[in-house]
């Protein structure tokens, strides 16, 4: 018998020899999925966590892991080792091999001024701008994603009643407060998400019906609303200690930055500063969470892609602002129906900690915002990266125009599956031809986007095969890396699309973002959401993450 040396054999063949021996089960009855992944690992040079290696590190992960997978506890009766299909199962499941972990991980004993809190927009809100309609509903689906700043306009209602409205004028159909409050009561908190919710009023109530809503606040939550001593020294309580408590925030009609401290708030009307109506005393002492808004130059700075004349002269007070005090940013109201653009990087970089983000639209933007905080294991809070906490009034982080490159992340795109059942309206003009965008959205020194090639289901099929699967799944194969060096990968967003190439205009097939920091180094299978942010029940790639430190 002679012994090929790994100089002389084949690169496939070497792959096909790892698995087969690391694992039992059949050969030409191989899943179509796995026999693709081998083939593209076949052309890939030996290098870290390419080739034989990673078929390789595959069978080591899956080996010291299976005694945790339930649907991996009954072995191979011959010699005790897991199957192919077991393989296959674990390669491709997103739930066995995703690209990030499911568990909080940074440290929550911090102050909340130290996080990034995940904030919702009209939290209330359903449909378009232009067809108003209110309803418990999306507050919901929030806060079982994961948001923890819910924001309610409150309106008088009838004669003495108060509702959640956008507008006066729209009564039809009023959403109740007692309903939006009983709705946060009931899903605010539950395992892996119980950090503070904050709710966030607008209001124009009178000092009556604030009273009154008062006492539905203290009625609902009872001893979940936290009180916070005005008087008191120091920095807020962090998010461990405020676990399962209602953080109540007021948002006066106008905001500045550098709010005075007193229990009125000053306002700007025309050039001449008002003092703001005060506030039933009962109400007031509810709010223990007092955050400002920017506005003018500083808004426009912070939130949209407009180039400032002057980068980064306001950097180092909004920063140093940051540190024990909270910000929070909006869309700024265009001056017809839809917001202005809307950049959330560009306030993330200054500290702000409450990004407000409507739930209904700019998806792409709502993209980046659920990416964002599926750090930390998906609980709300995101811990500032060190550099936002520690620099001095004197050092600003802002790029430069040769920043320096910290981390290299390289990305490969190997293959995908699960259109079919997620994508059915893909192909109904022309067979699907799928392809994937790739970006970096953070610091503006390191965003790029990259795209593969178009590839359709192309396969080696014989005439037989042709006819017995004419309903073939459409499983594209790319094998192609892309790299991206970052200056602040503690910043960068990974976002992911898929689009079918057809004539007319490329159709949907998938998103995802990954907060880069979060990224597990290896091949991994990546979940695939739609347009809303539901997963998807089928949908995946199969992608390669690598770091490198320059």
């Amino acid at each position: 018998m002679v012994i090929l040396s790994k100089s002389t054999t084949p690169q496939k063949e070497l792959i096909q020899m790892c698995f087969t021996n690391n694992f039992g089960g059949y050969k030409k009855d191989m899943p179509e999925k796995l026999q693709r992944f081998m083939t593209l690992l076949g052309t890939e040079k030996d290098e870290d966590d390419a080739g034989e290696k990673a078929a390789k590190k595959i069978a080591a992960e899956l080996k010291l892991r299976r005694d945790d997978i339930p649907d991996f506890s009954v072995f191979n009766d011959t010699d005790n080792r897991l199957g192919l299909a077991q393989l296959n199962q674990y390669l491709f499941s997103t739930e066995h091999n995703p690209p990030i972990g499911d568990q909080v991980h940074h440290d929550m004993n911090a102050p909340l001024s130290h996080y990034f809190i995940h904030t919702s927009l009209k939290s209330y809100f359903t449909g378009s701008q232009f067809l108003e309609r209110y309803s418990n509903e999306p507050i919901i689906d929030a806060l079982k994603q994961g948001v923890r700043v819910v924001e309610l306009d409150l309106r008088p209602c009838g004669k003495d009643g108060i509702c959640v409205s956008g507008h006066r004028w729209n009564s039809k159909n009023p959403l109740k407060l007692e309903t939006c409050l009983d709705s946060i009561k009931d899903h605010a908190f539950t395992p892996g998400r119980s950090y503070p919710v904050i709710i966030t009023f607008k209001d124009g109530l009178t000092q009556d019906l604030q009273s009154k809503a008062t006492q539905m606040i203290n009625e609902i939550f009872g001893n979940m609303v936290y009180y916070h001593d005005p008087h008191r020294l120091g920095e807020f309580p962090s998010p461990s200690d405020l676990r399962n408590k209602i953080l109540i925030s007021r948002r006066p009609p106008k905001e500045l930055l550098f709010a005075n401290d007193d229990d009125q708030t000053v306002v700007v009307q025309n050039g001449n500063e008002t003092q703001q109506e005060a506030a039933d005393q009962n109400y007031q002492s509810l709010v223990a969470f007092h955050a400002v808004e920017p506005s003018g130059m500083l808004l426009q700075a912070l939130t949209t892609d407009k180039v400032i004349q002057r980068p980064g002269w306001y950097e180092t007070d909004v920063i140093s602002f940051t540190q024990k005090r909270f910000l929070r940013t909006r869309p700024k109201k265009g001056k017809l129906i839809m917001n202005a653009p809307y950049k959330p990087q560009r306030a993330w970089m200054h500290g702000a900690q409450m990004i407000a983000l409507s739930r209904q639209e700019d998806k792409e933007k709502l993209w980046l915002m659920q990416g964002m905080f599926r750090a930390n294991g998906g609980c709300g809070y995101v811990k500032k990266p060190d550099f936002l906490l520690n620099a001095s009034p004197g050092g600003v982080f802002y790029p430069t125009v040769n920043p320096e490159v910290k981390k290299t992340l390289k990305v490969k795109v190997y293959m995908g599956d699960g259109w079919s059942k997620d994508f059915k309206k893909l192909g109904r003009l022309t067979k699907p031809e799928l392809y994937v965008l790739i970006s970096i959205a953070g610091v503006p020194h390191d965003e790029k986007i990259k795209r593969t090639t178009v590839k359709s289901n192309e396969w080696p099929m014989s005439k037989k095969e042709k006819t017995e699967k004419k309903n073939r799944e459409w499983i594209p194969t790319w094998g192609e890396e892309f790299t991206f060096p970052l200056t602040y990968p503690d910043l960068a967003l990974l976002n992911i699309q898929v689009y079918d190439h057809e004539i007319a205009a490329d159709g949907f097939g998938g998103q995802t973002c990954l907060p880069v920091s979060e990224l597990k180094e290896g091949i991994r299978a990546v979940p695939l959401y739609d347009e809303k942010g539901e997963r998807c029940s089928s949908t995946m790639l199969l992608m390669r993450f690598r770091f490198s430190t320059n």
